[in-house]
């Protein structure tokens, strides 16, 4: 029995270490692989190789990569992949695809863990066995960094299957082994694993909820490996296709109008906008959540490259699955490239859940606290002209949104938008675009009225880019995606509905006329009117802005939490007390000398008595007592421990004490006391916590 619940055990303990690193990967794959090579291990060391073990668990491991290679394989040969699982690992963009070339570092490493735990579980110190299986826990952490988030179920798993190892692998000594069936210890055992999984659960959340420190991130430091080649700069392409705006660019089929993100521009130098150069290789599914906060639209679109170039492809706000072409990801810009470039005829399909946040949650948005944000807030020296004074008079006061509302509106109100005028995004194109004097000084095509409100919103503070990118109106069948279509607009974060898209361009009708914003932005030459025809989206008449109310005391969150400790801290006090009780035991018949055995065996004895309630003094001597406990359980008394105790108590040598007899008379009497005892007496026999104080 205590074979099987340690291969339990070390299964349990390696899948929760080894899938510490599971949050990385796209899917259910990478968990259940390295669950079925830590299932795997376990189970081999059920058999007693003795000496042929290592070679065992070598053989092992090979059959597993291999099985592994042909459940999911990768572009790589075996050879190759395991040559290069770490590269391939840290190279990738998150989720990480799972396949054969990225999973066999995790894979390969918990099951060397868990055949090493398995080996030290038999030897001479088995305690040791838990070492591997935690070395694998912090591995894995350090490998996933901060992408694979938080994974309290896993810990709280790991921490119970490592207290039932301990358990298991460390034998009780003769006395509580007596005293305590088999069965009764591996269901304390369990006890103890499961409440410390609970105290886990209930206390890790609230305790870590206020460190605000990222872990390292490994791959920050590895050079991702697609370069973007030397192309035209999106911005000035925009400039070029307003001279031929018939020129065919997409070939789109989606189920409702669609925007298409191309390349995003993220850092200015004062000069121009600045596109990522580095892109990480990533799998079609990409996998993970969209943001809780926010309802989304699903978006499917198919679409077939016409003369567009470079290495960017358009794809939607969102993006949750391409197929169809292999792909690297700006993991911070959500850029994505074709690691060939594009070519004419290229076909993809992408699936997506584009971000539509309600009037509310845009009007009461506000602006992130996490550094993350302050490269997109940063403006670089140079000759800003009055671009600082300008954004203040035109956003006035108010919530970000607000302001972010009233900058476009000015920006569509008192410039002409014209998809001929001049080009140019550095600060001597926007000073003139917004400060010129010469005629035609206030005309500018969506390159500068982008770029204009980026530079604006970051001297409010707001962090701001530009995106270049294509509106598809599209809903019954295929469209063509011209050079007309092509547009670039400027995008605001805010907190918690993320990055934001406004529409600068649109010229509008009237001049109180309100500029659009959408989480996809709104590119048509028709302006759209905000909720209420105002500036601030929270005065709309039709949008009730819901509060949150008072808790009313005793509701049922706090009611929940009170009952979950409750459940939780029960358990785990008794489990406490249970392990100081097993250890005070282990320590009082595992001394130094004979003597002290007999010294433990005789306090143990003398415990167990008041335990049994059977009633004893203090200044009785060996025989009175071991006649009293005797007594109470009709056998009749014997010597062999009253020689042994008072020798060991006041002889002044005992080096001839035979320890072992004596030993067992007062683990023989303490197990007759316990089955003697009451059924209350036996159910807290090891729960109560009163012989840790008795002397």
């Amino acid at each position: 029995m205590e074979r099987l619940v340690l291969a339990l055990a070390l299964a349990v303990a390696g899948t929760a270490a080894g899938g510490q690193i599971a949050g990385l990967y796209n899917g259910r794959e990478a968990l259940l692989a390295i669950a079925g090579a830590s299932v795997a291990a376990a189970l081999l060391g059920l058999i007693p190789l003795r000496r042929w073990h290592l070679p065992t668990a070598a053989a092992g491991l090979v059959a597993v990569l291999i099985g592994l290679n042909r459940w999911l394989p990768g572009p790589l040969d075996l050879t190759d992949a395991v040559t290069h699982a770490g590269a391939r690992l840290l190279t990738s963009a998150s989720p990480v695809p799972a396949r054969a070339d990225t999973l066999i570092l995790p894979v390969a490493a918990t099951w060397l863990a868990v055949s090493a735990a398995s080996a030290l579980a038999r030897g001479r110190r088995p305690g040791a066995a838990a070492l591997p299986l935690v070395a694998l826990a912090a591995a894995m952490l350090v490998l996933a960094g901060p992408q694979a988030g938080t994974n309290y179920r896993r810990t709280a798993l790991l921490i119970a299957a490592l207290a039932l190892l301990l358990v298991v692998v460390r034998p009780l000594p003769a006395y509580t082994r007596r005293a305590v069936p088999r069965l009764l210890r591996l269901a304390s055992a369990a006890l103890v694993a499961v409440a410390l999984a609970g105290g886990t659960l209930l206390l890790a959340p609230p305790l870590l909820s206020g460190v605000t420190a990222a872990p390292p991130d490994l791959r920050a430091y590895v050079i991702a490996p697609v370069q973007a080649p030397p192309q035209t700069h999106p911005l000035s392409l925009v400039g070029r296709w307003g001279v031929h705006p018939e020129q065919p660019l997409l070939r789109v089929t989606a189920d409702r109008p669609v925007t298409l993100r191309w390349a995003v521009l993220g850092d200015f130098d004062g000069k121009s906008w600045l596109p990522a150069t580095t892109y990480r290789a990533a799998g079609g599914d990409r996998g993970g959540a969209p943001n809780p906060a926010v309802a989304v639209d699903q978006v499917h679109a198919e679409i077939t490259v016409a003369e567009l170039t470079g290495t960017w492809l358009p794809v939607p706000d969102g993006l949750r699955r391409v197929e169809g072409v292999a792909i690297a990801v700006d993991e911070e810009s959500g850029a994505v490239a074709v690691t060939d470039g594009l070519r004419p005829g290229l076909a993809y399909a992408v699936d997506a859940a584009v971000p539509v946040p309600t009037p509310v949650q845009l009007a009461t948005a506000q602006l992130p606290r996490s550094a993350k944000y302050d490269r997109y807030r940063e403006l670089p020296t140079g000759n800003t002209g009055r671009i600082p004074e300008l954004a203040l008079t035109a956003a006035g006061d108010g919530l970000p949104y607000a302001q972010a509302l009233k900058l476009a509106r000015w920006l569509k109100t008192t410039y002409r938008f014209d998809p001929r005028a001049p080009g140019g995004s550095g600060y001597p194109s926007i000073v003139r675009f917004l400060t010129g004097a010469q005629p035609g000084d206030d005309r500018g095509t969506s390159e500068q009225f982008a770029t204009a409100y980026a530079v604006l919103a970051r001297a409010l503070g707001i962090p701001a880019r530009v995106v270049v990118g294509f509106r598809a109106a599209t809903g019954n069948g295929p469209v063509t995606v011209t050079a007309a279509d092509a547009r670039a607009w400027p995008e605001i974060y805010l907190d918690p509905v993320g990055w934001v898209a406004i529409d600068v361009t649109a010229p509008p009708v009237t001049s109180t006329a309100a500029p659009t914003a959408s989480p996809r932005p709104s590119l048509s030459a028709e302006p759209e009117d905000t909720p209420g025809g105002g500036d601030d989206p929270s005065a709309a008449p039709d949008v009730e802005i819901m509060t949150p109310e008072a808790e009313p005391p005793g509701g049922v969150p706090g009611s929940w939490l009170w009952l979950a400790w409750t459940t939780a801290l029960f358990p785990l006090a008794f489990a406490v007390v249970a392990l100081l009780r097993v250890r005070r035991t282990r320590l009082r018949l595992a001394g130094a000398d004979d003597a002290a055995r007999v010294r433990g065996a005789w306090a143990e004895l003398r415990d167990g008595a008041r335990l049994g309630g059977v009633p004893i003094r203090p200044h009785w001597t060996a025989t009175e007592v071991v006649a009293a406990v005797s007594d109470a359980v009709a056998v009749e008394a014997r010597d062999d421990l009253v020689r042994a105790v008072n020798r060991a108590e006041f002889a002044e040598a005992a080096e001839d004490l035979a320890a072992e007899p004596a030993v067992a008379q007062a683990a023989d009497l303490i197990h007759r006391v316990r089955r003697k005892a009451t059924r209350r007496r036996r159910l807290l026999w090891w729960i109560d916590p009163r012989p840790l104080w008795w002397r």
